[in-house]
């Protein structure tokens, strides 16, 4: 059986069209990009290049990898954008990408490029215009849509975000450097493997590094592959194509096999795991050559997990009503502070379903209490996504919060907590934010 493997650097298509953006809008960049600083590897670069063009987009679109997150995966915002494309959850779910406890697809090179192509390919269909493409992937369709509604054909003739008049001149400059860059780099390829392998092994079995795997790898946040499914994707050195193939789909996907002068420091080493935890799994003790050991949970945390969870932080997420100056009021902190440890400047808006973190100090669950924080659900169960889909809900006569989660695809803990609602009792002419996922 033979399954696909793309390699970098192969050609599918030959016409492969630009995406015209006026050099004039580089000029006006606040941030001027320059190839000499490009932060990415050459083979991740020629990786993304390859899925561009098999998606027949125009390679310069790249630059949105440079500008989103600087080329690195781990990336992740302070509202949940995650991976080099900074996809929202809810968008990325939208794209087809799977993201759950075990994988989550926007750390994917591969699959997080693909769906952002596709996006953006979606996006120039309904304008037909890279510019307002670009726009509307950062700020939505709808709102360039509604921009255009009220007046003017063109970016710079239409209303938009600040934030979004910033960021497509620093796009068309980014897009300016990148079509510069030149890295000589070796080649990645993308291999099938199957359903509920531990990766792990692929580096013991074939001599990969278990950091360099790993680390181009990283949407397997428990370092394999999810049960569900026939097979899953992976990244490796071109040079490792076939013995990466061939391993993945003869052995034992879930245990290690002993080999003639196997130790437990050595098979430690070789599966990125402590030898103490390593020898605690398997107490028989000595090692037979042709025995099956079994490998411990990863010993390293998920992508990002280190800055999601720091101890340090609380994440709260704004409702209606809040202010910076309020909530940093409550934590006892000037504005200026709580802007600081978010990347914002006091003076910007925020919005109900911005998240907002905000610095422990003393005792966590008495600042919880004073910031009336709910004890919300870890995951996705109240999934609030910030962006150009916030919709103001006019209370008419007949209305419950019932009837208005099912109209909008939220739930009722959504709509509560954004509106600090203590009930589900509404009044007539109240305006309840509603964010659609």
């Amino acid at each position: 059986m033979v399954l696909p493997v793309m390699q970098a650097g192969a050609t599918r298509y030959t016409d492969i069209h630009t995406t015209d953006i006026p050099a004039s809008l580089a000029t006006i960049s606040d941030i001027q990009y320059r190839p000499e600083r490009f932060p990415g590897r050459g083979d991740i670069k020629e990786l993304v290049e390859q899925i561009l063009r098999n998606e027949g987009v125009p390679l310069e679109v790249a630059a949105l990898v440079w500008i989103e997150s600087d080329f690195s995966v781990g990336c992740y915002s302070r509202m949940g954008a995650a991976g080099p494309w900074q996809l929202m959850p809810t968008t990325g779910r939208e794209l087809g990408l799977t993201i759950d406890d075990c994988v989550d697809e926007r750390y994917s090179w591969v699959a997080s490029t693909r769906a952002a192509a596709r996006y953006l390919r979606y996006l120039h269909n309904i304008f037909d215009d890279w510019v307002l493409a670009i726009a509307a992937y950062n700020c939505g369709p709808g709102r360039v849509q509604s921009g255009l509604r009220l007046g003017g054909n063109t970016f710079g003739e239409i209303d938009l975000p600040g934030e979004t008049d910033a960021f497509v001149p620093r796009f068309a400059s980014a897009a300016e450097a990148y079509v510069q860059v030149e890295l000589e780099s070796d080649r990645l390829a993308v291999v099938w493997v199957p359903a509920g392998f531990d990766l792990r092994l692929l580096a013991a079995e074939t001599d990969l590094d278990i950091d360099t795997l790993m680390d181009m790898n990283r949407s397997y946040l428990l370092e394999r592959t999810p049960a569900e499914g026939e097979a899953w994707e992976i990244v490796v050195p071109v040079d490792y194509t076939g013995e990466v193939f061939n391993t993945a789909w003869t052995i034992d996907p879930t245990r290690y096999l002993v080999k003639e002068g196997n130790s437990w420091i050595g098979i430690a080493s070789e599966l990125g795991v402590s030898s103490e935890v390593l020898m605690g799994l398997n107490p028989a003790g000595s090692l037979q050559p042709g025995m099956y050991i079994d490998i411990p949970e990863s010993q390293r945390q998920p992508v990002n997990a280190g800055y999601i969870e720091n101890p340090q932080f609380i994440r709260y997420t704004v409702r209606m009503g809040d202010t910076m100056g309020a909530i940093a009021a409550t934590v006892g902190v000037s504005s200026r502070e709580v802007a600081a440890w978010n990347e914002m400047s006091p003076d910007d808006t925020i919005f109900p379903g911005d998240v907002l973190l905000l610095r422990r100090s003393g005792n966590s669950s008495a600042l919880e209490q004073q910031l009336n924080m709910p004890t919300l659900p870890e995951g996705d169960e109240i999934d609030i996504v910030s962006g150009g889909g916030r919709i103001e809900h006019t209370i008419v006569e007949g209305d419950n919060l019932w009837d208005i989660a099912l109209r909008y695809g939220v739930s009722i803990e959504q709509i509560m907590y954004l509106n600090s609602l203590e009930s589900n009792i509404l009044s007539l002419g109240d305006v309840l934010v509603i964010i659609p996922e």
